[in-house]
């Protein structure tokens, strides 16, 4: 799910910005992801795709909630809350994402722009948070060490991108801004997104060994769903769900 999720997303930016490009709607220096999608037939590719990535990573987020729950002590009361801000976090995030596909910058940019903060801050929270529970949880995983470097990138990145913003503001008209800053600036976001989103890809290693088992069982006048986890070499935990 993980190889999937990551594939999909990747391989739909990839045949958004060729047609973006073939098209001529992305020239030298506007590399940006918004203006991948930004016109149709891209933003339908964009829409499509995005959306079934995207829809993959609240489940993504919830193994890895369970997997650090049993690494978290019961008297660990502040991993305990950090460890449900990542999974909360992932699902605004991914929320995030969807409202970025379906309302490109073209179609109203306010409501774009909003939500492609929401994704950014939500996705940067996930990546940083992980590699706190991973050094409170003393994970020494390789997931672990890629996780870190990924947070570094992540914050390198979006660091750079505020401080050039800043320096443009101050220097230049906003809409005359050169192309020698307008590049840079779009490689940056790119890093960004990469690192950001590239904390979900260092969750394969550490899924590795984990066997998932889904349970339905109906009794008179209500459901439980229970999802069992099983990982090598530690004890088995069970995660239910009740519905009636």
């Amino acid at each position: 799910m993980v190889a999937f999720a990551l594939t999909l997303g990747i391989a739909t930016f990839a045949y958004a910005y060729q047609i973006s490009i073939d098209k001529g709607w992305i020239v030298y220096p506007y590399y940006f992801l918004s203006s991948a999608i930004n016109h149709s037939p891209a933003s339908n590719v964009g829409s499509f795709g995005l959306s079934i990535a995207l829809f993959l990573i609240p489940p993504l987020a919830f193994v890895r909630h369970v997997q650090l729950a049993e690494k978290i002590e019961d008297d660990q009361r502040v991993l305990k809350i950090l460890n449900k801000v990542s999974l909360w976090s992932a699902l605004i995030s991914a929320i995030g994402g969807h409202g970025v596909a379906a309302w490109q910058a073209s179609a109203n940019v306010q409501i774009h722009l909003f939500f492609a903060g929401v994704f950014f801050a939500f996705t940067l929270f996930i990546a940083v948070i992980q590699v706190v529970l991973d050094y409170k949880c003393k994970v020494t995983s390789l997931g672990a060490r890629l996780r870190q470097i990924n947070a570094v990138l992540a914050l390198g990145s979006l660091g750079t991108m505020a401080i050039q913003g800043l320096l443009v503001l101050i220097k230049y008209d906003i809409r005359n801004v050169p192309r020698s800053w307008i590049f840079p600036m779009s490689m940056f976001e790119l890093i960004f997104v990469g690192a950001s989103l590239g904390v979900y890809a260092t969750f394969f290693p550490d899924f590795k060994g984990l066997n998932i088992t889904i349970s339905v069982t109906k009794q008179q006048g209500s459901g439980q769903a229970e999802i069992y986890f099983e990982e090598r070499g530690s004890k088995n935990r069970s995660d239910s769900m009740n519905s009636v």
